[in-house]
C-alpha cells in the first residue's frame, strides 16, 4: 500500500508540474523515471526499458519515414491537388479540408500533413473570401480523429499497443481499430457540418498580403512598392483558353507580365501565346487598378497584390530573394540572360540596384558589375534550394527548402517504402518496429533521408517524455495503484455493467489527455484500463481500444497535441472557440466508443 501512495503522489506532482508547466514534459518524464527508482518502487532495469520499447523503436523510425515524405513532396503533391478539386465551393472546401488530413493521418505524421495543408487552406480562404477560422481547426480536429485508423496513426497508438503486449502476449493488429476510426471519423465530419462550424468565429478573413510585411523591405529598397503585383489564376478560366497576349493587352490593362510560376517551376514563355492554366501564379509590373481590374474581369483570377512573405505560412507559392555581385565573379561583364540563371536555379531576375538606386527595367540585359545588387522571384521550393555558389553572394533568401526539385523523382519511392511497411506489418510478416526500422533504413540507404540528418529529424523530445513516462506503468501495476484505481472504477460503476466501466476509463483519459501530452496519458491509463478489464471479466481489447480513441480527443485545450495548437494563430483562436467547438466532438467520442467498441468485442 505505501508503495501505490508514493506512486499517487509522484502521479500527482508530475501532473502538476506538466499543467502549470513549470518545467518541460521530457524534463518532468526523466524526473518521474528518477523518482520511482530513487524510491525503489521499480528496479533500475526496468527504469529505462522504456528506452529499448518497440513504441519507442517504431515511433522513432517513423519520423525518420515521415521526413522523407515530407522532404520528397508526398504530402505537398496531396495538398495542391486539393486545389483543383475544391473549385470556390465552400461545403467542398470544408469536406476536403477535413476528410483527406483525415485520412492521410492515419498513415503519415499529423503535424506534418496539417503543416502543409494550413498554406494550401488559407490561400484557398483568401480566393473565395471565406474565413479561416471556419475550416483550420475543423482540418485539425479530423487530423487527430483520423489517427485512429491505423496501429501507426499517432505514438500513444503503439504505447497502448506495447503495453497491452506486455500485459497478454500480443497486442493490436495493424488495422484492429480501424472501424471505430471511420465511424467517429465520418460522425464527426456530419456534426462539423451541422453544428460545429456554426460555433466558430467567423469575422477573420485570411490577412490581405498588403498588410503583411515586406520582407526585409525588399519591395521598398528596389522601389517596386506600387508597380509589381501577384495575381493567381484560382481555376480554370472558362470559354475559350485565355493566352498571356490576351490577359495582358496594354491598352485594356497597362500591364506588363514580368513572369509565370506553374506547378512550382518559373515558366519561360516566348511568345504571347501561351495559355494560362489553373493554379498559375502570374507577376505583372504597372499600377494597382489596373492589376485588380484585370483580377475582376477575370472570375478566376485572384489579386494577391505586391509579393510578399509570410514568416510562417505564406500565402503566394513564389517568393523573393537578393544577391551582390561580389569581387571577382564570373558573372561580371554579363548579362543574367547570357548566364542562363533563369534555365540554371529556376529564378527570374525581376531588378537591379546600382550607383545608390534601383532600376527596374533591362535587369535581364544587363552587363553585370562588381557590387550589383538582383532582386529574384520565383517559386518557393526553388528559391529555398537558390544556392549560386562563387557566382553571387546571397543577400536574403527566406528559408531552408522545402521540398527541393532534386527530391521530387524519390516522392514514388518514399511512398512506396511507406506502403511496404504498412503490408508488412499489417500481414504479420514482422512486427511493426522491425518493418518500420527497416522503411527508416531504406529511407536513408536510398539518400532520400541523409544519413547527417538522421539524428535531427527524430524528436527526441518525444521519446523522451514516452521513454520516461513508460516506467511508470510498470510501477502502476507492482505497487498495486493499477489495481486500486480499477477497484475504485469497479465499486462505483461496477453495479451498473462493464459499459459504465469503459465509460469511466474513457472519460479519464479524456480530461487528462486535454493538458498533457496523450502518449502520457495513455502510459497512466491503459494499466488501469487492463487492471479493470480483468476484475469484471472483460475483453481487454475494448478497453485499450477506448483509451486510444479517447486519448486521441484532445479537442478543448491546444495542449494536448501541436495539431490544435499549430492552427491557433493563424485561426486567431481563442480558448473559448476550443472549448465550445470541441466539447460536442469529445460527447461524440465518448458515444462511438459505448457504441461500437462493444459491439466488435463483445464485454
Amino acid at each position: 500500500m505505501s508503495g501505490a501512495i508514493l506512486v499517487f503522489v509522484i502521479l500527482a506532482l508530475a501532473f502538476l508540474f506538466l499543467i502549470a508547466g513549470w518545467l518541460k514534459p521530457d524534463i518532468v518524464a526523466v524526473l518521474v523515471l528518477l523518482a520511482l527508482v530513487l524510491t525503489r518502487i521499480i528496479e533500475p532495469a526496468q527504469a529505462f526499458a522504456g528506452f529499448s520499447s518497440f513504441a519507442v523503436i517504431t515511433i522513432a523510425a517513423l519520423m525518420v519515414i515521415g521526413d522523407g515524405l515530407e522532404k520528397t513532396g508526398v504530402v505537398e503533391w496531396v495538398a495542391r491537388r486539393l486545389e483543383r478539386v475544391i473549385r470556390k465551393r465552400y461545403n467542398r472546401l470544408l469536406f476536403v479540408n477535413m476528410a483527406v488530413p483525415g485520412t492521410l493521418s492515419g498513415f503519415l505524421n499529423i503535424v506534418a500533413a496539417a503543416s502543409f495543408f494550413i498554406p494550401v487552406i488559407l490561400r484557398l480562404c483568401k480566393q473565395m473570401g471565406v474565413a479561416q477560422s471556419k475550416i483550420l481547426l475543423p482540418m485539425a480536429c479530423t487530423a487527430l480523429i483520423g489517427a485512429n485508423l491505423t496501429l501507426i496513426g499517432a505514438s500513444h497508438n503503439l504505447v497502448v499497443h506495447s503495453l497491452l503486449e506486455d500485459a497478454r502476449g500480443f497486442g493490436f493488429g495493424f488495422f484492429e481499430f480501424t472501424i471505430v476510426g471511420a465511424v467517429l471519423l465520418a460522425v464527426a465530419m456530419v456534426y462539423i457540418f451541422l453544428i460545429g462550424q456554426r460555433l466558430l468565429p467567423g469575422k477573420q478573413e485570411t490577412a490581405d498580403p498588403e498588410d503583411v510585411p515586406v520582407t526585409l523591405k525588399l519591395i521598398d529598397t528596389y522601389e517596386l512598392e506600387d508597380r509589381l503585383f501577384e495575381i493567381w489564376v484560382t481555376e480554370e478560366i472558362e470559354g475559350e483558353p485565355c493566352t498571356v497576349g490576351e490577359a495582358y493587352l496594354k491598352k485594356d490593362h497597362d500591364l506588363e507580365l514580368v513572369t509565370i510560376v506553374r506547378d512550382g517551376d518559373h515558366l519561360e514563355y516566348s511568345d504571347k501565346n501561351v495559355e494560362l492554366r489553373e493554379g498559375d501564379m502570374l507577376l505583372v509590373q504597372g499600377r494597382q487598378g489596373d492589376a485588380e481590374a484585370l483580377a475582376e474581369k477575370q472570375e478566376a483570377m485572384t489579386f494577391f497584390g505586391p509579393p510578399r512573405a509570410q514568416k510562417k505560412y505564406p500565402l503566394s507559392t513564389a517568393e523573393l530573394a537578393e544577391a551582390v555581385v561580389p569581387p571577382r565573379s564570373a558573372a561580371i561583364g554579363h548579362t543574367p540572360r547570357e548566364l542562363g540563371w533563369s534555365e540554371t536555379y529556376g529564378l527570374k531576375t525581376i531588378a537591379y540596384y546600382r550607383d545608390d538606386r534601383p532600376h527596374r527595367k533591362g535587369a535581364l540585359d544587363i552587363a553585370l558589375q562588381e557590387g550589383d545588387s538582383l532582386l529574384f522571384y520565383g517559386p518557393r521550393a526553388k528559391m529555398r534550394e537558390f544556392n549560386p555558389e562563387k557566382d553571387l553572394l546571397i543577400y536574403f533568401k527566406p528559408g531552408i527548402a522545402e521540398v527541393t526539385s532534386s527530391k521530387k523523382h524519390q516522392a514514388p519511392i518514399s511512398a512506396a517504402i511507406l506502403l511496404a511497411v504498412i503490408v508488412v506489418a499489417a500481414l504479420g510478416w514482422f512486427p511493426i518496429a522491425v518493418s518500420a526500422m527497416a522503411g527508416a533504413a531504406l529511407m536513408v540507404l536510398l539518400g532520400i533521408v541523409e544519413w547527417k540528418r538522421v539524428y535531427n529529424v527524430i524528436d527526441w523530445k518525444t521519446l523522451v517524455l514516452i521513454a520516461g513516462m513508460y516506467p511508470l506503468g510498470v510501477a502502476l501495476n507492482q505497487s498495486g495503484a493499477a489495481d486500486l484505481v480499477g477497484e475504485g472504477l469497479v465499486a462505483n460503476l461496477g453495479s451498473l455493467g462493464p459499459l459504465a466501466v469503459l465509460a469511466g476509463i474513457s472519460v479519464i483519459c479524456m480530461i487528462l489527455t486535454q493538458p498533457m501530452h496523450n502518449a502520457a496519458v495513455a502510459i497512466i491509463m491503459t494499466p488501469i484500463a487492463i487492471n479493470a478489464a480483468e476484475m469484471m471479466d472483460s475483453s481487454l481489447t475494448a478497453f485499450c481500444v477506448a483509451v486510444v480513441v479517447s486519448c486521441s480527443a484532445t479537442f478543448l485545450m491546444p495542449f494536448g497535441h501541436p495539431a490544435p495548437f499549430l492552427v491557433q494563430e493563424p485561426g486567431d483562436y481563442k480558448p473559448s472557440d476550443y472549448l465550445r467547438f470541441g466539447i460536442g466532438l469529445n460527447a461524440l467520442t465518448l458515444a462511438v466508443i459505448l457504441l461500437i467498441v462493444p459491439m466488435l468485442w463483445p464485454l
